[in-house]
């Protein structure tokens, strides 16, 4: 487990599916992501378009880069993957706090000569009492006096069934290229 912080926020990041498990606001020591009976998380799912399999779940992640306001994960394709999913690949997902502020990177290079295909999904639990707001890029989930904002020009956005949803379906990267996408939560 791997644990950040800012002077407003500290999170942990599992190595095992790179997950955010706990979303702690410093000064009231509460965290988002666990009632009073559970613990859940922020889970991502990358998978290659048309494949079953979420390559986030079965592939090993790396620790790559971690300083005391962010760390970084890799992701690299392996022969068991390629068997089924036959593309050369790497991802670095990236957390980094700033103040108020998690941004989240995903950060894909296409080692392949052919395009990649792929889907990938953020997907963020919301427990019961949250009202939620949906306006372009943007989405907000507010409680008592706490509104959690998540923004993204890359992802769609949407709430459903106590979890949120950031995706990007169908997409292709095209061979040897690479491409960021960046997921914005900010606690105010």
């Amino acid at each position: 487990m791997q644990t950040i912080e800012s002077s407003v926020l500290r999170i942990s990041i599992s190595e095992k599916g790179a997950k955010l498990v706990n979303f702690i606001a410093q000064n009231k020591q509460t965290d988002y992501f666990k009632d009073e009976n559970e613990q859940k998380q922020l889970e991502i799912i990358f998978k290659g378009a048309g494949q079953g399999k979420n390559l986030a779940d079965i592939l090993p992640w790396t620790v790559v880069d971690k300083g005391d306001s962010r760390v970084s994960l890799a992701l690299i394709d392996d022969n068991s993957s390629y068997k089924n999913f036959p593309y050369h690949f790497e991802a670095i997902l990236t957390y980094a706090l700033e103040g108020n502020r998690i941004d989240i990177k995903f950060y894909l290079k296409n080692n392949s000569h052919k395009d990649l295909p792929f889907s990938l999904q953020f997907l963020m639990p919301v427990f019961t009492g949250w009202s939620i707001t949906t306006n372009a890029n943007e989405l907000e989930l507010s409680r008592d006096d706490t509104t959690l904002t998540l923004d993204s020009a890359h992802f769609a956005l949407t709430a459903a069934h106590e979890q949120v949803k950031a995706s990007i379906d169908q997409a292709s990267l095209a061979s040897d290229s690479d491409e960021e996408l960046t997921l914005t939560l900010t606690l105010s």
